[in-house]
């Protein structure tokens, strides 16, 4: 009986997983308006090699840090300047 219960809780969690699987596939992901991305760096826009794929999600938030941080820091030295 316990085996029984165990292929069931198995078999649930699996149908769930493919479920969750099929249904993220079928959204459409959006990039990013071209305004947003083109002012986040000149350097970024002009080379296509820092692109991050759809799927390298790890490379695309690490550049999206680094765009963030040169933004600021861009920022941080126009306000200084006289």
């Amino acid at each position: 009986m316990r085996a029984v219960a165990t292929v069931l809780v198995l078999a649930g969690l699996g149908g769930l997983y493919l479920w969750q699987k099929k249904s993220g596939q079928s959204e459409p992901a959006t990039p990013p308006p071209p305004a947003q991305h083109a002012a986040a760096s000149p350097a970024a826009a002009a080379s296509p090699m820092r692109e991050a794929s759809e799927h390298n999600w790890m490379k695309r938030s690490l550049d999206r840090a680094r765009d963030v941080r040169d933004q600021a820091r861009t920022g941080t030295k126009d306000s200084q300047d006289p």
